[in-house]
């Protein structure tokens, strides 16, 4: 890995082993690089490889999928000196409902004492660091905590109003390997059931808000004002082109 590379990548110049670095590094990360099925969605394989990944998402400028954004700001920042491992989660879908268990990848940064949940391969997620601790943070946009649920596991949640939370991942705080996530990438890649592949999606967080391309709509986000816009066959490539 080039780190100067990847800090260029993600409009970084200085980083230090620090919670402020920590949070720079993950805004920016998520302002920079979007979260995308693109492969998936066109059958393409996509090897847990990190050098693969690097080359994608930092020399060609693409995005990718929490199984290759995770993994690659994990290298990084073990490359800067910061101590991490990533973990596997499983996905909300409502109150009820849950996705394939474990088919989240993502990360934990043990710095100073404290233990954040360091995630930027989630989508419309927290874009600072969030401690195991239960300390609510404030992204800017919304408000997040993590509770303790059972064992080793932890639930990432997001305020919806003063009272009410929405548990969005529940996590645990085992470590893992791109090795054991193979079965689990699988999955995502290739079965019926996945999310990520019949339809595609591109997604970045950005100052004011988010922009989201799908199939068929442009949604741009800008605060809690919410623009959503057609999109044809023949608009697709110029609007990924314009925003991503």
């Amino acid at each position: 890995m080039n780190v100067e590379k990847y800090l260029k990548r993600i409009s970084i110049k200085q980083v230090q082993v620090n919670f402020h670095s920590l949070q720079s590094l993950q805004r920016n990360h998520m302002h920079q690089i979007p979260f995308e099925n693109l492969d998936t969605s066109r059958k393409r394989w996509i090897d847990l490889d990190l050098e693969s990944m690097y080359a994608k998402i930092i020399e060609n400028k693409r995005g990718g999928l929490c199984f290759e954004l995770n993994p690659l700001f994990n290298w990084l920042l073990t490359q800067i000196g910061f101590t991490t491992v990533m973990v596997t989660g499983t996905v909300a879908i409502d109150e009820k409902n849950w996705g394939k268990e474990n088919t989240h990848l993502t990360n934990l940064v043990e710095l100073e004492g404290t233990t954040y949940l360091t995630d930027v391969g989630f989508g419309n997620s927290s874009q600072t660091p969030i401690p195991l601790s239960g300390e609510i943070v404030n992204d800017g946009f919304h408000q997040y905590r993590i509770v303790h649920h059972s064992n080793d596991m932890y639930d990432l949640q997001q305020a919806v109003s003063n009272d009410t939370w929405k548990t969005q991942i529940r996590f645990s705080t085992e470590p893992r390997t791109l090795a054991e996530y193979e079965p689990l990438s699988s999955f995502v890649q290739t079965h019926p059931n996945s999310p990520f592949t019949n339809h595609r999606i591109v997604t970045i967080a950005t100052k004011n808000g988010r922009v989201t391309l799908t199939d068929d709509s442009l949604v741009i986000t800008q605060h809690d004002h919410k623009n959503v816009f057609d999109v044809n066959d023949d608009e697709w490539n110029h609007l990924y082109n314009s925003y991503f």
